[in-house]
């Protein structure tokens, strides 16, 4: 993707949080699964604030030419500390949360040059550059966004 799609789709990301919280800030159904053995629409909201906050501290400083990036967390353990702290928020304060998370991932997102958008580096053995990273971001995003409105119609 191209950085200002990025930017584009984090600011519609935003804006979607925000009619969340509207639609949900007097109800219940925030923190009640979206279907049987799923999460909540509060945990899945928290879990990519915390992807966010991992993003920007652990990986986008080395998101460099050449550079291989370090295995992922343990993925399951990583959700599962997510989902577990949504369960002690209210829905209000994970939202903001979530904002402010993608909102100092985009500052410095928008702040990259061409040279370091397009740099080659490594997650594994997988070649990806700054397009690619947050392309897959807001893929998974959609994918979110989609189970929400699924539940929420």
């Amino acid at each position: 993707m191209e950085q200002q799609q990025v930017l584009q789709a984090f600011d519609e990301y935003e804006i979607y949080l925000e009619s969340l919280q509207k639609t949900l800030s007097e109800s219940d159904d925030a923190h009640k699964p979206i279907a049987d053995g799923k999460w909540s629409i509060a945990q899945m909201v928290l879990h990519l604030a915390e992807w966010d906050r991992f993003i920007r501290s652990e990986r986008l400083p080395h998101m460099k030419e050449g550079a291989h990036l370090e295995p992922l967390p343990e993925v399951d353990e990583f959700n599962r500390r997510a989902i577990d702290k949504a369960e002690t928020m209210d829905f209000p304060s994970i939202v903001t949360q979530a904002i402010e998370e993608r909102r100092m991932l985009k500052e410095q997102l928008a702040s990259a040059t061409p040279g370091q958008w397009n740099a080659v580096f490594y997650v594994d053995d997988k070649d990806m550059t700054m397009g690619r990273y947050f392309g897959d971001l807001t893929s998974h995003d959609a994918h979110h966004f989609k189970q929400i409105d699924t539940f929420l119609t």
